[in-house]
């Protein structure tokens, strides 16, 4: 079969669309064209650092030969990351990565968001949503101890770091707390601090961590497209009476952020176990 670049551009068409339910790297077939397969593999590695800054990315030809892809197919992937400025071309040089971030291309922020802000992280909060007496969805009212449609305080927020979009925060509260924070109140603090300022004490939480789909909505706010892989955290805060008294759930851009966590050995058992420290 021949490559793409020798067709005629009235079949180059036919043979990417051909091409593209190929899976790169296996026997099964995708919706994904191989062109955009490939520059996602390129830009997680040059997000990764995999490729030194001072030396340049391996030839179009190599790459094909990789990938076992046409050079149509590599150039159009190439020319989705310099639109993305993740590399540059240098006439008579080569094709260079540049990683966001300096060094090893890693600026993502790392640990619990509002950990981050009490240090001093400079973000900014838009007020997306505000409703006192928004029906709680089936998730949020398993956590809360409600009925799934009863009230409850709603609030969708989106957070920035450096004018990029960081987090978009979906929090129910029961009915009751539509007293004790208004819309007014709210700033570019997390709203648990909100919250504490005005009594309440949270004591412990329950959280689990996942990836999903952007969905439209999401995509639009956060600016990835439609499928992109998200961050999801779902956490249900719990006061001194055990209670639980705020659920919320965060999506986060993997491009901006990373949950870091540290463990410690337990070998207090016969069945050793890594326990969550901070």
């Amino acid at each position: 079969m021949p490559e793409d670049d020798d067709l005629p551009k009235s079949q180059q068409a036919d043979a990417a669309s051909e091409v593209g339910r190929r899976r790169l790297g296996s026997s099964q077939t995708t919706s994904l064209p191989v062109y955009h397969q490939l520059y996602t593999i390129l830009r997680q590695q040059i997000q990764d650092g995999m490729f030194d800054r001072d030396q340049p990315l391996p030839p179009e030809m190599t790459l094909s030969k990789t990938y076992d892809v046409s050079r149509v197919t590599v150039r159009r992937a190439l020319e989705m990351l310099e639109r993305e400025s993740l590399i540059v071309r240098r006439h008579g040089v080569g094709t260079f990565a540049c990683p966001p971030g300096g060094e090893g291309g890693n600026e993502r922020l790392a640990g619990l968001v509002e950990n981050l802000i009490t240090l001093g992280l400079d973000t900014t909060a838009k007020l997306i949503a505000f409703d006192a007496a928004a029906p709680v969805p089936s998730v949020a009212a398993a956590a809360l101890n409600l009925k799934p449609g009863s009230p409850a305080l709603r609030i969708e927020r989106l957070r920035y770091y450096k004018s990029k979009p960081l987090s978009l925060t979906t929090l129910f509260l029961p009915a009751a707390f539509a007293s004790r924070i208004s819309e007014k109140e709210l700033d570019d603090r997390p709203v648990m601090r909100i919250l504490e300022a005005t009594g309440i004490k949270a004591m412990r939480a329950e959280q689990t961590i996942s990836a999903v789909a952007a969905d439209d909505r999401a995509a639009n706010r956060l600016s990835v497209g439609v499928g992109a892989p998200l961050i999801r955290l779902r956490r249900t805060v719990f006061d001194e009476a055990g209670q639980p008294f705020e659920h919320q759930q965060g999506l986060y851009n993997p491009d901006q952020y990373e949950y870091h966590m540290l463990l410690t050995r337990d070998n207090s058992s016969s069945r050793p176990q890594w326990r969550h420290i901070g």
